[in-house]
């Protein structure tokens, strides 16, 4: 199922033969693919998932529930059709360990620099699309709409000028300042550093596991890849 998933795997450093497992998923999905993750993710007893760490990160808890919020809508308009995330599920099983990898004592400043900046953004992206909306009911507040809506198309405008800057960002990101360039660069590349820390320290935790999965969201694969082999001395098999 590629268009749900993307499988790697990868040799844990150290004397014992251990393995990782790394499922970069797409998080909503439909109900086979669903099945299949659940498979899946009970066939492991140690688990590590990729959880943003709301409370740690500035605007993290507004900015989850921009993003949450219109997954959860969709859900509910297909009726149950749409499946929910397998980290939802990972984190649902009972038995065994799953672990929230991010979880850090100290968030880069990156992260917060792009939370800040995609809560703006969405903020923003959803005020000109509920505007837009009222507007052309034609209610009692017409007159003040007309007034504010080319002022939020301005800002929109900006905005996804500024997402050009993603490109050249996307080019350097493996470097700290990346975000520099573009904040939001800062959401995918900072976090792929706190995964790859927390796989680490996740397998240092458990010594006696000889297997272990981790689910992420697939963009963050190449990234993580390049983490946790240039950093914790993980190496890939190909499959």
């Amino acid at each position: 199922m590629p268009l749900s998933y993307g499988v790697r795997t990868y040799t844990v450093p150290g004397e014992a033969d251990r393995v990782l497992v790394v499922l970069g998923e797409a998080h909503l999905k439909l109900g086979e693919a669903s099945a299949l993750g659940k498979e899946i993710v009970s066939a492991f007893e140690l688990r590590g998932v990729e959880t943003f760490q709301r409370r740690q990160i500035v605007l993290g808890t507004l900015l989850g529930f921009l993003i949450h919020f219109p997954r959860w809508l969709l859900r509910q308009l297909s009726f149950g059709i749409v499946k929910d995330s397998t980290i939802v599920d990972a984190k649902a099983v009972k038995s065994g360990t799953t672990v929230e990898l991010e979880k850090t004592d100290r968030v880069p400043f990156g992260l917060h620099a792009a939370s800040i900046y995609l809560t703006c953004f969405f903020l923003v992206a959803f005020a000109q699309l509920g505007v837009s909306f009222v507007a052309g009911v034609r209610g009692p507040h017409a007159d003040l709409l007309d007034a504010v809506m080319p002022w939020l198309t301005l800002v929109t405008l900006s905005f996804e000028l500024h997402m050009l800057l993603l490109i050249p960002a996307y080019v350097m990101r493996r470097q700290r300042w990346a975000w520099m360039v573009h904040p939001a660069i800062g959401l995918v590349a900072a976090r792929d550093m706190l995964m790859a820390k927390g796989t680490a320290r996740m397998f240092r935790d458990h010594p006696s596991v000889g297997a272990g999965l981790v689910i992420m969201g697939r963009a963050h694969l190449h990234g993580f890849e390049r983490e946790i082999i240039d950093h914790h001395g993980f190496r890939r098999i190909p499959l």
